[in-house]
């Protein structure tokens, strides 16, 4: 049986004192004076491809906690550059944050760039993956050992977000050099669906169609698009059909070797009236609770919810490779309900991948 989630009752009125402790991986504890007027909403701002994950934790989160509510109202899942943006800009005072970069939140949201969030931790790794439409004639012998040759075929259309709103834009084109470089392909792949030098600002060539990652699952049964690199979470949740991808170019591995060799590709995004570029990496997601959360409390409280031992495996059943134990970009700052609660603990990330911050 799972674990329930003991909390005192919360309401508008509360005075929150602190957190006084948790209890199987994230009871909340607080301290209130008076009565309030209602429950206190959660809100929560995240990665587009966690949009079929994280509802249903959220609805489980609040019927385990009286005194929450989570509405999908009040949640939003967009490119995380596009959120980590407002966020800085304090548009969107969300009690939570989950990112589909581990490096969005130090980039963004920590000083010097900006103070909305002082800590980060980065939980699981998720695979880059082919989904494709199985009723699409032209692909119908597409696997794991031709796929970079299927895609290109003529009237094949790839569905991708702009890399300058969303990392998994960014991360489809670090694929697609990866393959390229993978097979010898001279930079034929990546041309056939970017205009551009590898590493420069990639334009859309007319096979590559923008579509948001939210909505990926209804441009392929709608065939609007033919195939679609993605988060192996985002397909396992939505049900599509999907090739998985080596190692070598699925953005998913975390030992130095294969760190290094993400690293070796990049392209250009734009950022603000500027442009600046961005080096391969894994696919790491990873948490905040900002400082401008309307009820950090409760942010910080599904925090642990979402990295404890009641949901590690749902994350593993969408797809996510957990990362065991978990990584922080500055530990010291993690709050000691985060870092010492999950059974797998919290430690520093590794030089490897911090260089890349």
């Amino acid at each position: 049986m799972r674990p329930t989630l003991r909390t005192a009752a919360l309401v508008v009125g509360i005075v929150l004192i602190g957190i006084a402790g948790f209890s199987g991986g994230w009871l909340l504890g607080a301290r209130t004076a008076g009565s309030g007027s209602g429950p206190l909403t959660l809100s929560i701002v995240a990665a587009g491809s966690l949009a079929p994950i994280l509802p249903p934790l959220a609805s489980e989160f609040a019927n385990e906690t009286p005194g929450v509510t989570s509405p999908i109202s009040a949640q939003l899942y967009e490119g995380s550059s596009t959120a980590a943006s407002a966020l800085a800009g304090g548009q969107q005072p969300y009690d939570l944050f989950v990112s589909a970069d581990y490096r969005t939140i130090p980039k963004t949201l920590e000083a010097p760039a900006a103070t909305v969030a002082s800590w980060e931790v980065i939980y699981a790794s998720d695979p880059m993956v082919l989904a494709y439409a199985p009723s699409d004639s032209t692909l119908s012998g597409i696997d794991a050992s031709n796929w970079w040759t299927e895609i290109v075929q003529p009237g094949v259309l790839l569905g991708a977000p702009n890399a300058s709103a969303d990392p998994l834009g960014y991360n489809v084109i670090f694929t697609l050099e990866l393959e390229d470089a993978a097979q010898h392909l001279g930079g034929s792949l990546y041309g056939h669906f970017y205009d551009g030098a590898e590493g420069s600002l990639a334009t859309p060539t007319s096979a590559t169609v923008y579509v948001s990652e939210n909505v990926a699952a209804t441009a392929l049964s709608h065939g609007t698009v033919d195939a679609f690199l993605l988060y192996r979470s985002y397909a396992v949740a939505d049900h599509l059909t999907y090739l998985n991808l080596s190692p070598a170019v699925n953005l998913a591995a975390t030992d130095p070797t294969n760190v290094s060799h993400y690293a070796s590709v990049s392209t250009t995004i734009l950022s603000g009236t500027a442009t600046k570029s961005v080096a391969g990496a894994p696919v790491l997601f990873a948490l905040t609770v900002p400082s401008t959360a309307r009820n950090p409390v409760v942010g910080l409280a599904f925090a642990a919810f979402l990295l404890s031992n009641a949901t590690s495996a749902t994350w593993a059943s969408d797809g996510f490779q957990p990362i065991v134990p978990m990584w922080a970009d500055h530990l010291s700052a993690v709050p000691a309900v985060l870092a010492g609660s999950p059974s797998a603990g919290v430690v520093p990330l590794p030089s490897d991948l911090a260089n890349l911050l």
